[in-house]
């Protein structure tokens, strides 16, 4: 175990390192001399690594710190873009503060220094993903090479932000399954380390814009799809653990009600969007991702499906009783209907009965509010109500017994249905 111990306590120890370098760890000379110290931190990460497989012949290791330096990819990118971002006109020098404010003296320094650094990164990047998924690492190398470009970009408006890091998450996602899909790298631990990594730029995005700017309801919203995002990603790929699938279907549980609120706020703040609607939508976002984690695998389906299908009925019918009205009555029928309808095609019961459930509700809402406004007092309202209750009654007297077997056909085969 010793090894294993060495290797664990080396390897926090380095990520602490790296990270913490964002906030110019040493004080020592100027940003572009301090930028350069955690250039040859990262450039001798995967040196060692590739010293270390060549002449110990010892493999963890070496995939250990080719595996390091690979993340500190995205904290030098992150440091890059602050020092072209430094000279793009819009940056003052009290906007942060100073131990995070990386800056040079002109334009021109800071290009030099990133093209001098793609000459370390690029090697490096090359290096490390030839190790941890070699039939593939090229395509592995140049989409992570992409999305860490942006990092790059002198843009710091959550708003921009926030439809970026919201893009690349899913054209990295979509990209990684092309990749994927005829290659059983992803079945191992280092494939799946190394689509794992694909989805740390977008973090440190996220995560540098969070912390230097307002954390607004756009931004937390996009932050947690997107950690809802790499989870999905990561549980399709841990197939070989179900320990560790069910520990991931959990965390996207939970990353998916930090979507739902900052979510629902966010709708909330909306001019355009009426306040009956705003429940029902974030149910329905609510109830979407965790109908998702039912349908990744075989482990806890049942749980996950029955919380999403009581996550969108139990709001909706409590946001109908509460405010009333007819857009909640309506807004109640078209989730019903969504969800017969999703409950149908897959033959699930749990979400048909609750699409049931919902229209039953909202036509029951309906039918109270024509008896209020309508005055059983009137003789033609009266005469209606007597017509229509002599030609159910007719219709239950000549057609119940085909009613009352297509009622237990139904019933039937709803019982065949999963659940």
């Amino acid at each position: 175990l010793l090894p294993k111990i060495l290797r664990g306590i080396g390897a926090g120890a380095l990520v602490v390192a790296m990270y913490s370098f964002l906030v110019q760890g040493w004080q020592s000379g100027n940003d572009v001399f301090r930028y350069l110290l955690m250039l040859g931190h990262t450039g001798a990460l995967a040196a060692i690594g590739l010293a270390s497989g060549h002449w110990l012949q010892e493999s963890k290791s070496a995939r250990l710190l080719t595996t390091l330096a690979l993340i500190s990819i995205p904290a030098n990118f992150a440091i890059l873009g602050a020092l072209i971002y430094s000279q793009s006109g819009s940056l003052l020098v009290g906007d942060y503060p100073s131990y995070v404010a990386w800056t040079t003296d002109s334009l021109r320094t800071a290009l030099v220094t990133t093209g001098f650094a793609f000459l370390v990164l690029i090697p490096t990047i090359f290096l490390g993903f030839s190790i941890l998924a070699r039939s593939v690492f090229r395509q592995l190398s140049i989409l992570f090479l992409i999305v860490n470009a942006a990092l790059l970009l002198p843009l710091r408006d959550p708003v921009w932000i926030g439809a970026l890091a919201t893009i690349i998450a899913v054209v990295n996602l979509y990209f990684c399954r092309v990749i994927t899909q005829n290659d059983i790298v992803a079945k191992t631990r280092e494939g799946a380390i190394a689509l794992a990594l694909q989805m740390l730029p977008v973090l440190v995005l996220l995560g540098r814009n969070m912390w230097l700017y307002a954390a607004d309801e756009l931004m937390l919203s996009v932050l947690a799809a997107t950690i809802y995002l790499a989870l999905r990603q990561a549980s399709l790929y841990a197939n070989h653990s179900r320990a560790i699938r069910n520990a991931l279907d959990a965390a996207s549980l939970i990353a998916a009600l930090a979507f739902t609120f900052s979510f629902g706020v966010l709708v909330s703040d909306t001019p355009l969007i009426a306040d009956g609607l705003v429940l029902p939508l974030a149910a329905l976002a609510f109830s979407g991702l965790v109908y998702d984690i039912s349908s990744r695998g075989p482990t806890a389906i049942a749980i996950y499906r029955y919380i999403a299908v009581l996550g969108l009925v139990t709001p909706t019918l409590g946001n109908m009783l509460l405010l009333g009205g007819l857009l909640t009555s309506c807004a109640t029928m078209a989730l019903g209907v969504m969800l017969i309808l999703q409950g149908y095609r897959k033959r699930q019961r749990c979400v048909f009965l609750g699409g049931a459930l919902l229209v039953a509700a909202g036509l029951g809402y309906q039918a109270l509010e024509i008896f209020r406004h309508f005055s059983l007092g009137s003789w033609a309202t009266l005469a209606i109500l007597g017509i229509a209750l002599i030609v159910c009654a007719a219709m239950i007297e000549s057609q119940g017994g085909k009613y009352r077997l297509n009622i237990e056909n139904w019933k039937n085969n709803i019982k065949a249905w999963d659940y």
